[in-house]
């Protein structure tokens, strides 16, 4: 059984110059496009329809939010600081998709801003928007626990070997975790049998 995934469940996060991962900025909406070169090929025996092989693959993401200068667990505007400074960052991003019943799929790629517009209105919340290019391949992440909360605490894998990405549970990710002592992450006792997922990176 598989519920359809929410907005909530597909998140694109990214990794910020002190190490924390965090939604990317204050986006209300994104999309991925991935798309693949097709070199034609032309013998003889083609006819009347043409023949192809796959070549290179590419992708982009682009969105659309709502500008905020300072966020806690989603990154304010300073994500795009780069493109006011001229620093080129090669950023380490994720593509996290989970559905109610834990379902999940974490990719980890690489990325650079290539278009970034601002937009006001008088009396109107500023917008903005932009695109990222992918800089080369997909990584899919295969160190993922999934839990059940007890005392409001679930075990969590060693701050010295890995990095935690993401929280997911009840269809939705989270980035307002962190590893405590022993190793634990600290959910709350609300959540007291519920299922979870927690994604990381090795270190």
């Amino acid at each position: 059984m598989a519920d359809a995934v929410k907005a909530e469940g597909l998140v694109i996060a990214y990794t910020d110059s002190s190490g924390n991962v965090y939604p990317l900025a204050c986006a209300k909406d994104a999309s991925l496009q991935i798309t693949r070169d097709l070199l034609e090929l032309a013998p003889k025996t083609n006819n009347t329809f043409r023949r192809f092989i796959p070549s290179k693959r590419s992708f982009t993401i682009s969105g659309n939010g709502l500008v905020k200068l300072v966020g806690t667990t989603q990154q304010g505007l300073d994500f795009f600081d780069d493109m006011f400074t001229t620093i080129d960052t090669n950023y380490v991003a994720y593509l996290d998709i989970i559905d109610a019943q834990n379902n999940y799929k974490v990719y980890q790629f690489n990325c650079y801003i290539s278009n970034l517009t601002l937009d006001s209105t008088v009396n109107n919340f500023a917008n903005y928007s932009f695109t990222l290019q992918g800089n080369g391949a997909f990584t899919e992440l295969t160190v993922v626990d999934t839990y059940t909360v007890t005392s409001g605490v679930i075990t969590a894998r060693s701050t010295a070997t890995h990095k935690l990405v993401a929280v997911g549970y009840g269809g939705k990710w989270y980035y307002n975790y962190t590893v405590s002592a022993g190793p634990v992450i600290n959910l709350g006792s609300s959540l007291n049998g519920t299922s979870v997922v927690a994604a990381y990176i090795a270190i």
